[in-house]
């Protein structure tokens, strides 16, 4: 390894150990072949993720736009709808990536 990637690799580390990137929890054996992953990206640094996304719907009301995620919790073995306010000053934004 050259000297650049080494550095980079060093600094990649770094940042995970300090909490300044969190690692993407490891893809689940069971996850449905239609289903799509959620990311919703905070101000802190942090990452929420959402796998088996059966929906998503974006609405828009009074100026205000709410995110909402049907999905399949498998902690508590429902599904359920997460909702979030995209107005609120702690979410930077969202990702929605379809199964390949």
């Amino acid at each position: 390894m050259d000297d650049k990637k080494v550095q980079e690799a060093y600094l990649v580390d770094w940042f995970y150990k300090n909490g300044f990137i969190e690692p993407k929890p490891e893809v689940k054996k069971d996850k449905k072949s239609n289903s799509k992953e959620v990311k919703v990206f905070l101000v802190n640094g942090k990452t929420l993720y959402f796998d088996n996304v059966s929906s998503t719907k974006e609405l828009y009301e009074n100026g205000r736009s709410v995110l909402l995620i049907k999905h399949f919790d498998e902690e508590t073995n429902k599904k359920r709808i997460s909702c979030f306010d995209l107005n609120k000053e702690n979410i930077i934004g969202y990702s929605i990536d379809d199964e390949l």
